[in-house]
């Protein structure tokens, strides 16, 4: 999946700092997990604990972290349904389009119909159709807790590869991009077996902290001023499919209770230093960028306070050339890894 910051690309990098400053550790916290590519990753090795704000990306944790196995829908075995991916998969428009006109909120608002590029008129349908059927079938008992998640997810993942964005859902484009023609499938999410006690939040995440503890930290926070759900509105709608009243031409729902102060230059700080201070946990991992609104300096100060002063590394990753808005000229753009060991609490 499309997502600001996502950190498929620096995996290795992530356990090589873990490898060098880690000598052993069996549970893994990603506090701001996103698409969740981190805790799926360190899934092979740790017992991993989730979370994130957003609804969406609490479903993508349920259905991969939380959940230890790709579910096997023996309820729906007695309907005729023996895979639901291939079932929805597989349907023709004429088999969608007995659903009512009033129930297909992705038609009615994201696509055409409602006056908005987001998605093509037949994909907005096959989203409908397939949320609206698992809504059915979860409510009837044909799913259970962690089935219905795992189809969620599985419909979320499908919407980028067929969006007319350019990588986030700020804004669609006035003429149709090529993958916009594709054909809208879901997305068959494969899900890592490890027998641990998996557990995935949906929440804020400094506040969560102060509940739990465990070996490693990993924080990966918004680094700019933009705030996620504004970015990802309608993958959160999809997630939820609350039928929210939009506003404007972006058709963005209502997020003020979702806002981050991560995304506020005057208030990161104090959220950091209040993360920080929460966590109990050993050994702490911050995800940062050059071009955030805390600087090095900041980051460095506030980790030495509540970690072990002596402990702290920066490793720089750099990233790519481009223009700095704030300077006016070119700069290089690194990622940072930032680690330091802290006493734990309890």
């Amino acid at each position: 999946m499309r997502f600001i910051g996502c950190k498929t690309l620096l995996l290795d990098n992530i356990k090589a700092v873990i490898d060098e400053n880690v000598p052993k550790a069996e549970t893994f916290c990603d506090i701001f997990s996103g698409t969740s590519v981190v805790s799926r990753f360190f899934k092979q090795w740790y017992e991993i604990t989730s979370n994130d704000i957003l609804y969406f990306s609490y479903v993508l944790q349920k259905a991969t972290i939380e959940n230890d196995n790709v579910p096997l829908f023996k309820k729906l075995g007695e309907i005729g349904i023996l895979d639901p991916i291939d079932y929805f998969n597989n349907l023709e428009l004429p088999d969608m389009e007995v659903l009512a006109k009033e129930k297909r909120f992705f038609q009615n608002t994201y696509a055409p119909i409602g006056g908005r590029m987001y998605i093509n008129n037949e994909n907005a349908l096959r989203i409908d159709y397939a949320r609206n059927i698992v809504e059915d079938w979860h409510k009837a008992g044909k799913v259970n807790d962690m089935e219905y998640y795992y189809l969620i997810a599985c419909i979320v993942e499908g919407i980028p590869f067929v969006s007319n964005i350019s990588g986030t859902y700020g804004a669609f484009h006035k003429e149709w991009e090529r993958r916009s023609y594709k054909k809208y499938e879901l997305f068959r999410l494969e899900v890592l077996q490890n027998g641990k006690n998996n557990r995935s939040y949906h929440g804020d995440g400094v506040e969560l902290l102060k509940d739990l503890s465990g070996d490693i930290l990993y924080i990966d926070p918004p680094y700019n001023g933009r705030q996620y759900l504004s970015n990802y509105h309608v993958l959160e709608t999809a997630a939820k499919y609350d039928f929210p009243i939009v506003k404007g031409i972006t058709a963005q729902r209502p997020y003020e209770n979702n806002k981050s102060d991560f995304c506020i230059k005057g208030k990161v700080i104090e959220a950091f230093s209040q993360l920080m201070d929460n966590a109990d946990y050993e050994h702490i991992i911050l995800s940062y960028n050059t071009d955030g609104l805390m600087t090095v300096k900041e980051i460095e100060t506030v980790m030495k306070t509540y970690g072990e002063a002596g402990t702290f590394k920066i490793y720089e990753i750099p990233y790519r050339r481009y223009k700095s808005r704030k300077q006016g000229a070119k700069k290089e753009l690194k990622e940072l890894l930032v680690y330091v060991h802290k006493q734990r609490k309890r």
